[in-house]
């Protein structure tokens, strides 16, 4: 990640600024001068220079007008407030190379200072398409004035709260360490997306694992995914298996419940089928996942 290798060179004032403007994007696009002086608390030459010093290192756009000069945090700004914070916390203390990117969000591996390896999501919604916030109008609610950076807060906050329910009933999913701003710290297990797997040895074994997961998370849980797929099982050589991406999971009482588990088991069947030949009866899955234990 780009701005891991910034936060050394950044000093506790630059850092009150970030938040100062970060404080101020509640209200409005751009933060004006005078306000984010107003937040940090510093005087008008320290805060000018501050402000240079964090938009030289690329964390911030600038809007100059004949009257005033604003500013607001980019993406980088953002990881570098959400990335201090975990690294102060002794959460993790090294950061590793991507290992996944979707249209949602970014994924690298990182360690703690006892070598513990973790997985760090960072929500990116918004870089594809503006024309997908429908999408997250449950997260947005009724605001008058929403930015992006904020949705990807909301975002990480949902799906970690989503995984600290899962992580009470030993299912095979992903368990929280640490949530901030957009990032998501996260249990890692070594393997790939199912989508990218040629072959795999047991198929039959795994699709009853994933099903019989989901079966467990709809009925200790009362959660359903909402859009489970090939791209989100993580297996590894062994066929350990780890269902990830919770951000649209809806409850079991949701009005579509049925129609979003009948969709998700229709998912896994259809893939194994076309994949490796599996026969399944979906139906027969889906009135298994309803019947009263």
């Amino acid at each position: 990640m780009k701005v891991a290798k910034l936060l050394p060179k950044l000093e506790k004032e630059d850092f009150k600024v970030l938040k100062a403007i970060e404080f101020g994007m509640k209200k409005s696009k751009f933060v004006k001068l005078s306000d984010i002086r107003f937040y940090a608390r510093y005087k008008m030459e320290e805060t000018q220079y501050r402000l240079d010093r964090i938009h030289k290192f690329g964390l911030t756009m600038r809007n100059t007008t004949k009257t005033q000069m604003a500013y607001k945090l980019n993406s980088f700004g953002y990881d570098v407030l959400a990335l201090k914070n975990i690294v102060k916390r002794d959460i993790i203390s090294q950061l590793g190379p991507a290992i996944g990117k979707g249209k949602e969000s970014d994924v690298y591996s990182c360690i703690d200072d006892e070598e513990n390896i973790y997985a760090l999501k960072v929500y990116r919604i918004g870089r594809v398409s503006f024309k997908n916030v429908k999408l997250y109008r449950n997260l947005i609610g009724k605001r008058a004035h929403f930015n992006w950076l904020h949705v990807n807060r909301l975002a990480a906050k949902k799906e970690y709260e989503n995984l600290e329910i899962l992580s009470n009933y030993n299912v095979k999913t992903p368990t929280p360490i640490a949530q901030n701003r957009h990032m998501i710290v996260m249990e890692y297990l070594r393997g790939k997306e199912l989508a990218y797997f040629k072959d795999i040895n047991y198929p039959t074994y795994i699709f009853e694992e994933i099903i019989d997961q989901m079966k467990l998370i709809y009925r200790k849980a009362r959660l359903i995914h909402g859009d489970m797929g090939e791209f989100n099982v993580v297996c590894d050589e062994e066929g350990n298996v780890l269902l990830i991406d919770w951000l649209q999971a809806v409850s079991a009482d949701h009005p579509n419940a049925l129609m979003f588990l009948k969709r998700d088991i229709d998912n896994i069947c259809n893939y194994f089928g076309r994949k490796f030949n599996l026969e399944s009866d979906s139906g027969k899955i889906l009135k298994e996942f309803l019947q009263e234990e």
